[in-house]
This record gives C-alpha cells, structure tokens and sequence, in this order.
C-alpha cells in the first residue's frame, strides 16, 4: 500500500461533511489563517489538519463532482486529495494561496483518473436521449447573445453537458470543466495545470470543437441504431 493509500485508509472518516466537530476545531476554523493551520499541522496538531479539511471540503468536493458522476468515484478523489495534501504540506509555500494549491492537487487528481480510464480504455459513453439531442440542438442553433436559460433549463443544459464532456479526451475535458463548469480564468487554469495561458486558451479553442464533433458522432451512432431495427 502506498503511503497516499495508507494516508486515504486513514482520513476515510475525517474527510467526510458528517464527521462530528469538536470544539477547539470549530474555534481554530474562526480564529486561525490557513497558514497558521498549516504550521501547527506540521508542528503535529492533528486538530489543526481536521480544521483546513472541514474548512475546505466543499471546494474539493466540487472539483470532483464536476469531472465524475459516481459517488464513489467523488469520494475517491477526495480522500486522495487531503492525503497528498497530507504529505505535502512541507513543500506548500507560505503566503502562497492555500486554496488555489488545493484545488490544483484536485484537478490533478482528477486529471490523473481521467486517464487511468483513457488507458483501460473504459467506456465512458453516455447517449442522449431523442428530446435531449433536440433541446441541444435547438440552442446550438442560437447566437450564445440570444440564448436565456431559465433555472430548469440550466439544470437541463448541465446535464446534458455532462453527458458530451464524458465522451471527451482528458485534456479537453479538464479544460471545459474547469473554464465553464468551475468559472476559472485563463490564468487561474494556467496556474492549476502549470500549462501556459497560451496553451490555455488553445486548448480551450479545441475542446469546444470536440464537444460539438462528439454531438455529431452521437447523432451517427444513434442513426445507425435506428436503422438496424
């Protein structure tokens, strides 16, 4: 086992939301920087490690949620986020953004899991259904100036989404996700995946193209269906 599994094994219940709060964690959580959380971390306060995971839980859960639909799978990377953070938190550097540094070891691992599937080649595809291609459709079909999405259409675009981006490579799908799922900027992407903004905006220019080009292989593939019955 390695010591990120071993780190995994032992948060398996601290990373959780439900975990019950003691009292000196709830008065650190007000009262200390994540900076100063750090150093009594390292100084060996296990408190003090509980307190930046219930203070940053939420963020990584959503960086994990945005890339995968399975409970499961979220809680993963959760659990192997706060445990390289773990056995990284000497390496951190002080005054630096802890947030922005968390959330870049959450993309990470979820970039890395991305592609242990590409590798097994697991199938990702999820098919849209008739009224969903049609609803897409219709809107791809609109100016982006001209299009308003009430609160259940939104609901629906994301869902929709969700279901192109999981047929997309790793590359293209991190940098959707995190440009218009997490509402990143170029920079902030830049610094999350140490690639230049330049490649940032590039590959960004890219993947819009290859979540259009996976609409349109859908529509092919479920055109085939139809025509063997």
């Amino acid at each position: 086992m390695t010591d990120s599994q071993t780190a995994s094994a032992a948060f398996d219940g601290m990373v959780r939301e439900d975990f019950p709060a003691s009292k000196p964690a709830v008065e650190l959580a007000v009262e200390l920087t994540d900076d100063a959380l750090i150093e009594m971390s390292l100084a060996g306060s296990e408190e003090s490690f509980e307190t930046l995971i219930r203070r940053h839980h939420r963020r990584v859960f959503s960086i994990a949620r945005h890339f995968f639909r399975s409970p499961e799978t979220v809680e993963d990377i959760v659990q192997e986020t706060f445990a390289k953070v773990f056995f990284s938190l000497s390496s951190y550097r002080r005054g630096a953004s802890f947030v922005q540094w968390l959330a870049r070891i959450a993309v990470n691992n979820c970039y890395d899991e991305l592609r242990r599937r590409k590798k097994r080649n697991e199938s990702l595809i999820t098919e849209l259904s008739e009224d969903e291609e049609t609803w897409l459709e219709n809107k791809l079909a609109k100016p982006a100036f001209e299009i308003h999405l009430n609160e259940k259409e939104r609901a629906r675009a994301a869902e929709i989404a969700g279901k192109l981006l999981e047929q997309l490579q790793p590359e293209d799908r991190i940098i959707l996700i995190l440009l218009h799922g997490e509402d990143n900027s170029v920079k902030e992407i830049s610094a999350m995946l140490g690639w230049s903004e330049a490649k940032v905006k590039i590959r960004a220019f890219r993947a819009r193209h290859a979540m259009r080009r996976a609409l349109t292989r859908l529509r092919l593939s479920e055109k085939r269906v139809e025509s063997k019955k």
